[in-house]
Order: structure tokens, then C-alpha cells, then sequence
């Protein structure tokens, strides 16, 4: 009862990532696939090529997330990665394959930044508890971002124009983040 506060705002958090991140990810080979006719191999080569340099935000976001703060840094990491993913969603050729290392990298600053929330926010007695709940949320938020990005991919001809709309989950969280 004590952290219920707390709870709930990791909890929506979870979700609202989740309502984007995982039909980003999901779909993505599907996209690289059916809309933009990549063989098996460029879609590898792809994948390996534009999130490898991930790590580099990761290390850039803690760095920045000491000097900073941890709000600002994840709710602009936050923002800028989903962004940038939206606008790879968006586009071909080479602006695809720079938008999607540009997100790897700018999204993954808010690994270090957001990432310690979990386990600094619950006494140890109620850690478990609170961060299953909050991982069932994640997957709900996962469960209905698939089911819209589905459906209005089917209404729309395509995975671009489905993007945008689940990509007002996080811009809410980056909100939250800073509130």
C-alpha cells in the first residue's frame, strides 16, 4: 500500500512503452519483407547493422543520465527512439537504414536512464510482487499494441501508416517521464 503511487507509474509506464515497442519490433521483418521486398539475408544484415550500435547509447545515456538527470535524459531518449523508429517506418533506402541506427543508438539512452527505476522504487518484501504486476501490464500493453497495429494495418494497406498511432503511447510516457 505504501508504493501504490509508485506502482502504478512503473505499471503505465510499462504499458504505454510496451503499446509501441513490441509491434515495432515484431512487425519489422515483416515490413523489411513484404512492403520494402527484402531478401532473408538483407533483413540479417539489416538487423545487425542498425542495432549494434545500440551499445553506444546505452554507454552515452548513463553517462548523460549522471550528468543530467534521469528524467530528462529518458524522456528525450524515449521520445527521439520511437520517433526516429516512426519516421524508418516511413521511409526506404538509405534514410531507412539511417533513421533505424540513429533510433538504436537514441533509443537506447534510455536504458540506463529509465532501467533503474524497478528495482530502486519497492522495498525488498514487495519487489517481486510489484515487478511481476508490472511486467503482466507490459505484456498486456504489448498484447494491444499488436492487436491495433494488426488491425489498422489491414484497414490501411501497411505498417507505416499503423506506426504513427501506437507511437502516442510512449510520446504519453516521455510526458509522464518529465511530469
Amino acid at each position: 500500500h505504501a508504493h501504490r503511487r509508485r506502482f502504478w507509474l512503473l505499471a503505465c509506464s510499462a504499458f504505454l512503452a510496451s503499446v509501441f515497442f513490441a509491434p515495432a519490433s515484431q512487425f519489422l521483418n515483416d515490413f523489411l519483407r513484404d512492403d520494402l521486398g527484402f531478401s532473408a539475408a538483407r533483413i540479417t544484415a539489416f538487423t545487425l547493422l542498425t542495432t549494434t550500435p545500440g551499445f553506444i547509447g546505452i554507454v552515452i545515456g548513463g553517462r548523460l543520465a549522471d550528468i543530467r538527470g534521469r528524467r530528462i535524459v529518458g524522456a528525450v531518449a524515449m521520445a527521439g527512439g520511437v520517433g526516429l523508429t516512426v519516421a524508418m517506418y516511413l521511409s526506404q533506402g538509405w534514410a531507412l537504414w539511417a533513421f533505424s541506427i540513429a533510433a538504436s543508438i537514441i533509443g537506447a539512452a534510455a536504458v540506463p536512464a529509465l532501467g533503474v527505476y524497478g528495482p530502486e522504487l519497492f522495498a525488498t518484501t514487495a519487489r517481486g510482487r510489484a515487478n511481476g504486476l508490472i511486467t503482466v501490464l507490459g505484456v498486456t500493453g504489448s498484447a494491444v499494441g499488436l492487436l491495433v497495429v494488426g488491425a489498422l494495418s489491414d484497414r490501411s494497406g501497411g505498417l507505416a501508416a499503423a506506426m504513427p498511432v501506437v507511437a502516442l503511447g510512449p510520446a504519453l510516457l516521455a510526458v509522464l517521464i518529465v511530469v
